[in-house]
């Protein structure tokens, strides 16, 4: 009996000391917050808070608690320590805060990091992050955008979460309210124009867009127009994104504008003379009548229209002319243009002074487009008609005439002139026969042109040693020209011998010589008077004109025939009335034949 029961105690013992064994360490582990996760050496995850069983050994062990959101940590500890518990506290890596965002207008569409959040004015929870629990809070990226607006982007910091911005606007439409009125008041239909689109007429409303690519950049600018072209001047207001919905214009009248004329002419160039058409222009009035006291009567005797009115028509233009010997009759040399448009040339009509609305006859044959220009006749009643043209070379103008005899022409064209040099601007007299022009030397680019002259019947012309920009040959002991005065820079005028001596300055009165003088032309009748054109004279808005105006021959008691404003040019006297004087003039906007009497 004694042997079993020993045995069976020692048994006893074994199992105790096998239900707990004396190795083994309790450890409670505790996480702040809960929820979080223990990964021990062997891998096993233990919802925390745990208790784990650990063998007594020397060295410490180790411990990973994790939580998504938060910093993970590592923790040891050692079977010797006396403290069977453990407390870890995970630090976030995220946090929810309340974040207002506001703009500038309201109602734009928040991105928070790429994500849409909502419009403005935003308020609501956000989730900043950050790297470790070492590290700052990452701001937000925060985008605020609205149509018509430039998008501003901008980072939300943690520890300053609200914001306020204010959006560029980038486009607007603007809807404008515009009528014209004269300036009376009186409501006119003007046509309207935003910088090169027509809108029609007004009153009118309109929309604009004002765009530009980004905030830093101006707004455009519209240019918008109000007119009635030949009738109405222009009106322009530049349009702003910020200009006034309602306004007006009020247009003033056309009461002038700048006239061509067509005319041919000799130019230099750096290689020499050439032949071109000058298409100068000068300011013309509309007004027709006439302000200067020295004259009772003037009337328009051609109808040349302006240019502005029908800009599309085949030119038709009045560049000079001759009165007939009978006073009954003008050759007008009038340019013109080619069916294509791009050729010009100019040609000789006859045309009945006082057939008003009467139409003109071609005076010599022109198909081949010659320029045909500056006519003047005999005045001893030969019938003989000089003239400038190119018809014997296309490349410059000679001198050529006609016979001219019952208002036509009377056999063919005969060539005057025939050398090298470029001939033009011919004057007449009936002493010995001859013609004076001028004669320009056509390759030396220094040249300058001179007085010449040549008989009729083709004798070698001579040539004046006298440098002239044109010439006038009326009677018989004097010819008159122009020359540039190299000490004022004004063109004057100068009479010579047909000889070519005694050279004189024809005026003298310093008001004079103080302008350009020109176009100098002497009297059939004696004593011989001088018509000629200067610009010594204004208008009333104080700008300098050509006038007609009429001296003695020997320069004395100037007196003015015309003031209006406009280009009264080409002066010349009626073969038959002492007191009838002829011109050219663009007023009215056309350059058109006039006739003036004298009082």
């Amino acid at each position: 009996m004694t042997r079993p029961l020993s045995r069976l105690v020692s048994l006893l013992v074994l199992a105790l000391v096998t239900a707990v064994p004396v190795w083994a360490v309790p450890l409670k582990i505790n996480v702040n917050p809960a929820g979080a996760t223990i990964v021990t050496e062997t891998g096993q995850r233990l919802p925390a808070p745990a208790t784990v069983e650990l063998k007594r050994r020397d060295t410490p062990y180790a411990f990973t608690i994790e939580k998504p959101g938060y910093q993970t940590e590592t923790a040891s500890w050692s079977t010797k320590e006396k403290v069977r518990e453990l407390s870890v506290t995970l630090a976030p890596l995220t946090a929810e805060k309340e974040i207002t965002i506001k703009s500038g207008p309201d109602g734009a569409t928040v991105t928070i990091d790429g994500k849409p959040a909502g419009t403005t004015p935003l308020a609501k929870t956000a989730t900043f992050t950050r790297e470790n629990k070492h590290s700052p809070w990452k701001p937000l990226a925060v985008t605020v955008a609205k149509t018509d607006y430039q998008s501003e982007s901008f980072n939300l910091a943690y520890d300053n979460p609200a914001a306020s911005t204010v959006l560029g606007q980038l486009r607007k439409e603007r809807v404008f309210s515009v009528d014209a009125k004269a300036g009376d008041g009186s409501a006119i239909a003007a046509t309207l124009t935003l910088g090169d689109r027509e809108l029609g007429t007004a009153p009118q409303k309109f929309p604009v867009v004002f765009s530009r690519p980004d905030k830093s950049k101006p707004w455009p600018t519209f240019v918008l127009t109000a007119e009635i072209p030949t009738i109405y001047q222009p009106a322009t207001v530049t349009l702003t994104h910020d200009h006034k919905d309602i306004f007006s214009f009020t247009l003033k009248p056309v009461t002038e504008l700048a006239v061509g004329l067509y005319a041919p002419a000799v130019e230099m160039t750096p290689t020499g003379a050439r032949m071109v058409l000058n298409q100068a222009t000068r300011l013309a009035t509309l007004d027709t009548g006439e302000r200067a006291l020295e004259t009772v009567g003037l009337s328009r005797l051609t109808r040349f229209l302006r240019r502005d009115q029908n800009p599309k028509a085949p030119l038709q233009a009045l560049n000079s002319y001759a009165i007939t010997p009978d006073g009954e009759s003008a050759i007008l040399s009038v340019t013109s243009q080619d069916d294509t448009g791009t050729k010009f040339f100019s040609a000789l009509f006859l045309k009945r002074i006082e057939d008003d609305g009467g139409g003109t006859a071609r005076l010599i044959d022109n198909n081949k487009r010659y320029f045909d220009s500056a006519p003047i006749i005999a005045p001893d009643g030969s019938g003989v008609l000089v003239f400038q043209s190119n018809r014997g070379d296309l490349s410059k103008p000679d001198i050529f005439r006609i016979n001219f005899a019952d208002n036509r022409v009377a056999g063919g064209v005969s060539r005057i002139t025939n050398d090298q040099r470029y001939n033009y601007g011919p004057t007449y007299t009936d002493s010995n026969r001859e013609v004076v022009y001028l004669s320009l030397e056509p390759n030396y680019p220094l040249a300058k042109p001179q007085l010449s002259n040549v008989k009729l019947d083709g004798a070698l012309p001579t040539q004046f040693q006298i440098n002239a920009e044109e010439v006038s040959h009326r009677e018989h002991s004097k010819v008159y020209f122009t020359r540039l005065d190299e000490s004022s820079g004004k063109r004057q005028i100068y009479s010579v011998e047909p000889d070519g001596r005694l050279e004189t300055n024809l005026i003298s009165d310093d008001s004079f010589l103080s302008a350009n003088c020109l176009n100098p032309v002497a009297s059939f009748a004696s004593p011989t008077r001088i018509l000629f054109v200067s610009d010594r004279d204004k208008d009333d808005q104080g700008r300098a004109n050509n006038n007609i105006y009429v001296m003695n021959a020997d320069g004395s008691q100037i007196q003015q025939l015309t003031a209006n404003g406009s280009d009264d040019i080409q002066p010349a006297w009626s073969p038959t009335d002492p007191n009838v004087v002829y011109f050219l003039s663009n007023r009215g906007g056309a350059y058109n034949l006039w006739r003036l009497k004298l009082k």
